[in-house]
């Protein structure tokens, strides 16, 4: 039989579970680390939440905000705005240039806002969401 050193390393690793454990054994065993973990995770919920949890959260917020600035492309609107579209140097071409472009960044900018109002909406339901659930189920058991 020619099996890859892998194959044979999974094939033994296999063949050592003991999947013959009778139930009693294996709750007895496990259940003081089941319950354990259990309320150590709901002990420690709160904390990670409103630490870790929400530099991750504000992070990738963050990033959101600076790839919808990227997609609109805000700042090169903004930079360009006094050079004229189409190469067209003349009085009509800078006019045609400008009013295209004060629409252009007035929208963009809208959405924009729109955008990080949003993310700014959501980082507050972060905030909050805690708070209402735990007063939910309070309100629910009285």
């Amino acid at each position: 039989m020619c099996l890859s050193p892998l194959l044979r390393l999974l094939f033994l690793w296999y063949n050592t579970i003991n999947i013959h454990v009778p139930m009693t054994q294996s709750f007895f065993f496990y259940a003081p680390k089941i319950i354990f973990d259990f309320l150590f995770d709901v002990g420690y919920f709160l904390p990670w939440w409103y630490s870790r949890g929400l530099t991750q959260t504000a992070g990738s917020l963050w990033r959101f905000t600076l790839q919808k600035e990227n997609e609109l492309a805000l700042g090169i609107w903004l930079r360009n705005f006094h050079k004229p579209l189409l190469n067209d140097y003349g009085f009509g071409g800078r006019v045609k240039s400008i009013i295209v472009r004060i629409f252009q960044i007035v929208f963009r900018l809208f959405f924009f806002v729109c955008w990080i109002v949003c993310a700014f909406l959501l980082f507050a339901l972060y905030f909050i969401a805690p708070v209402l659930i735990g007063w939910q189920i309070i309100f629910q058991i009285i």
